[in-house]
């Protein structure tokens, strides 16, 4: 009783650090005044610490380290290529950090049961802990930021932990998707209504789309009833409608918020996207176009380690696999294919019906995201999920061959 209430702990605290996005947010606010990397590389230790002194087998077999280790072939194979100067060896660093994540992301979800449940029911109440951050955030912005300097910062646009509000609600989007099936059904739209709202204090277009979307995929799934779905989208295209037509003034007055025009573009992009315009969509069709003429121009071998992070652009590309494709031309090609194939092999051949709707679920998500955003791989939230499938899969398999089912 006493180690699985330990085991309990360790899987809770840790899931809360990475999908609060603590082991980003405290180094860049100071309060651990140490690079993030070595926040991970002490988390790795405690972990495997915990494993050796409780004779815990390490989960060596888990076939997403077969992906971990052709990515990091690449990355340290292209590095040595570089001429190796300051801003190479900060993107070093940050693999690095990529690195002991994943290990101990390994180790941590291997701690749990096979349906990995205290995983997920820890973000079922993780959701409107962030979701409460958020709304903090919206109100009140750059209150979790101690008055540093936080180029990501944008008024109107909550980010609390994440320091970046469209990490932020892809943070959410994941709780959502691992978490509905350990709510009760009669629960589950309130548990809907709560993600909505952090997404929301969020701004970000991308994943506000992707909320409808997954609500779509979960309705198919049975996971979600018909009516409730066509409720929520009722009452959130009114809820936009409203805020597009005086709503958000009406707001300002009532909590003295400070409604910018980025705000004001970002609702019409749902009320009548023909008038929104941030000014970003322009600058990302750049980014992404110059990232892509570089893959052309080097389909190959591709441009080098991180090319399209040391450019004259002051942005990277928005775009995780033309990013990939520039630095690492053919290489580069099959990151995303491969993550995807090595974290949900198992789960397809031996899961169950629930874990394989979850992996159908995260991998649109993934897709999108990697179209919309060029830091998928430095996330904790997003590979936590992409190695809490790998576990499933993993505990899948073991249990299959405990039964001694043959292929």
């Amino acid at each position: 009783m006493k180690e699985l209430i330990g085991k309990n702990m360790i899987i809770s605290l840790g899931v809360t650090m990475f999908f609060l996005n603590l082991t980003i947010y405290l180094p860049n606010v100071y309060i651990f005044p140490y690079p993030a990397y070595l926040l991970d590389l002490s988390i790795f230790m405690l972990f495997a610490a915990y494993y050796i002194k409780n004779n815990i087998r390490i989960p060596y077999q888990n076939i997403v380290i077969i992906w971990i280790v052709y990515y990091a072939i690449v990355n340290f194979s292209y590095f040595i290529a570089s001429p190796a100067g300051p801003e190479e060896y900060k993107f070093l660093k940050t693999f690095f950090f990529f690195l002991f994540l994943l290990f101990s992301l390994i180790l941590l979800f291997n701690l749990d049961d096979e349906n990995l449940s205290r995983t997920r029911k820890t973000l079922v109440y993780l959701a409107p802990i962030a979701t409460l951050t958020l709304g903090i955030d919206y109100f009140d912005p750059g209150v979790f930021y101690f008055g540093i300097d936080i180029k990501t910062f944008v008024v109107g646009r909550a980010a609390s932990m994440y320091l970046n509000s469209n990490i932020a609600g892809g943070a959410m989007l994941l709780m959502l998707i691992l978490g509905i099936d350990m709510v009760p059904k009669k629960w589950r739209m309130l548990f809907v209504a709560i993600i909505f709202i952090g997404v929301f204090f969020t701004m970000s277009r991308s994943n506000l789309m992707m909320f409808f979307l997954i609500l779509i995929m979960m309705f198919f799934q049975k996971k979600l009833n018909g009516v409730h779905i066509l409720i929520s989208f009722i009452g959130i295209m009114f809820f936009f409608t409203w805020l597009a037509t005086g709503g958000l003034d009406t707001l300002s007055q009532k909590f003295d918020l400070e409604v910018t025009d980025n705000m004001k573009n970002r609702v019409n992009f749902f009320a009548d996207n023909k008038v929104s315009d941030t000014g970003d969509i322009q600058e990302r069709k750049r980014v992404l176009m110059a990232a892509l003429e570089m893959f052309a121009d080097k389909p190959i071998l591709g441009q080098g380690f991180a090319a399209t992070r040391m450019w004259d652009y002051h942005v990277a590309p928005h775009n995780t696999f033309a990013m990939h494709w520039a630095d690492y031309g053919l290489f580069g090609v099959l990151i995303i294919p491969l993550m995807f194939f090595f974290s949900t092999y198992y789960i397809f051949k031996y899961g169950s019906k629930e874990h394989r709707q979850v992996a159908l679920l995260v991998i649109p998500y993934f897709t999108l995201a990697c179209l919309f955003s060029h830091t998928i791989m430095i996330q904790p939230f997003q590979l936590a999920t992409i190695i809490a499938l790998s576990t499933i899969g993993y505990k899948a398999k073991k249990r299959h061959m405990k039964k001694g089912v043959i292929c």
